[in-house]
């Protein structure tokens, strides 16, 4: 496959893994690609993109400081038209879709090879979106060990909203109030909570929430 329209493209990569990063660096400069700068999160990131010019971006999931996720948010809110490139290991469908809703041109798994991410770029740089074959095949299947990022974007944000209600102890009616729905509304918001995190009623709902700190959102 010819590299010959990726070459000397500006590209950062952010990761929090030096490892990883470094032989992602590698294997970019071996198709043609211009690393200029590397980061361990987010923000720093940003810092950069702001002040420079930047074609393409290769950006982890989950980092400190700010995730991949909203990175793609503060880059759509900025309207910053650098193109990015999701690479992690999280293949939960749910964190697929919020990145791409957010703003990302592609989601590759980290296991996904040289060839495969140069059909990435090249789908990227015509303004298509592009989602590895692994993942556009798993029918919408979710890992079995979830950590408290997968949690996280398993939950809509109006479900993000009611959870946070919840956990300060507001009614029903006090959140169907606050957030201007129907009580039979919230009642099916929190139904439908209950069954993604696999609790039974509002205190399971509380003791999972705060092990894995969703009301931190």
């Amino acid at each position: 496959m010819s590299t010959k329209g990726l070459s000397g493209l500006k590209t950062i990569i952010i990761d929090d893994h030096k490892l990883f990063a470094s032989g992602l660096s590698s294997m970019l400069e071996s198709i043609g690609l211009r690393i200029v700068s590397t980061f361990e999160n987010g923000k720093d990131a940003m810092s950069y993109i702001r002040n420079h010019e930047i074609d393409l971006i290769f950006s982890d999931i989950n980092m400190p400081e700010m995730n991949g996720i909203q990175l793609c948010k503060q880059l759509k809110e900025e309207k910053i038209n650098t193109k990015i490139i999701m690479l992690s290991t999280y293949e939960d469908t749910s964190i697929v879709k919020d990145a791409f809703s957010n703003g990302a041109n592609a989601y590759l798994s980290k296991n996904t090879d040289k060839k495969e991410i140069i059909i990435a770029i090249e789908n990227c740089l015509k303004g298509k979106k592009y989602v590895n074959k692994k993942l556009a095949t798993s029918n919408g299947k979710v890992l079995k060990n979830q950590d408290n990022f997968t949690l996280q974007y398993k939950l809509t944000l109006r479900e993000r909203e009611i959870l946070q209600l919840i956990l300060q102890e507001k009614s029903n009616q006090e959140i169907s109030d606050a957030l201007l729905i129907s009580k039979r509304t919230v009642e099916t918001h929190k139904k439908n909570t209950f069954l993604k995190l696999g609790v039974k009623n509002n205190i399971g709902l509380a003791k999972i929430a705060i092990k894995n700190k969703l009301f931190e959102i």
